[in-house]
């Protein structure tokens, strides 16, 4: 069946406006993309950092340990995640990284693309407990106070106790990293979520996507809280036994800290 011209003339218009939407819309992302690529290339500079326009350092296989780096974020099969705007620097020992992970998550039938700023810590030397820190919220007291979970207190901290949730497998250990220096520095600046585990550091706000302002000033605070955490509460290492002897309640390994 032919079609008539203005039937033709108005079915390829409306195709037409169709891809130049599309077109406006991805070239919007990708100047977006450009824009942000262009500042924190600008802040690696001016803070002395490598930037790398993509992970080169396989930061992906390293991470995919913690929670953040283990959420819902394939779609149709495909792998969606991405790290990119990569600033790097060696502190010491340390190999030190921030950067912008992106990662899908679906809402029912909706799909929503979310990217955050991630501060990563990496040092061979370290034996840091397995631990989970993030701000106290009327869930966590709520939780507390029925008695169906319950996370790591202070006595001579009320005030780090009352606003930060902190979890961790042993809590001997836990206690012996977060001294009265770090839990002060942790309430002077206000706490994202700060989770360790044995070489490995990471913190991020969730969901927070930092402008390049805010990551300088975010990556200086994490730099200072890794040298805290670095310095602060060293313990000898211990037996599995021996740690279990002295928990009341042992956290297995393959717990899922909350």
């Amino acid at each position: 069946m032919l079609f008539s011209f203005p039937v033709l003339f108005f079915t390829l218009l409306y195709y037409g406006f169709i891809a130049g939407i599309v077109y406006f819309f991805i070239s919007r992302r990708r100047l977006v993309r450009k824009i942000r690529q262009d500042r924190f290339r600008g802040l690696a500079k001016r803070m002395q950092l490598e930037f790398l326009e993509e992970d080169r350092f396989g930061l992906k296989s390293q991470l995919n340990q913690f929670d953040l780096f283990r959420r819902e974020h394939r779609w149709f099969f495909y792998n969606n995640t991405r790290i990119t705007n990569v600033l790097y620097k060696k502190v010491g020992e340390t190999d030190v990284y921030l950067f912008d992970y992106t990662y899908l998550k679906s809402y029912g039938k909706t799909v929503k693309r979310i990217t955050q700023t991630v501060f990563f810590a990496n040092n061979r030397h370290w034996d840091l407990p397995n631990f989970k820190l993030k701000p106290e919220t009327w869930w966590h007291k709520v939780k507390q106070t029925i008695g169906v979970d319950h996370d790591i207190n202070f006595p001579d901290g009320p005030e780090f106790s009352d606003k930060v949730w902190l979890k961790g497998q042993f809590e001997d250990m836990v206690r012996n990293k977060f001294s009265p220096e770090l839990r002060k520095f942790i309430l002077e600046h206000p706490p994202a979520h700060v989770e360790g585990n044995n070489f490995y550091l990471i913190s991020y706000k969730p969901g927070q996507k930092l402008e390049a302002d805010e990551a300088e000033k975010f990556f200086d605070n994490q730099i200072e809280l890794m040298q805290l955490m670095e310095h602060e509460g060293k313990l000898e290492l211990l037996s599995l036994a021996e740690l279990k002897e002295k928990s009341a309640d042992p956290i297995s390994l393959g717990d899922d800290l909350n």
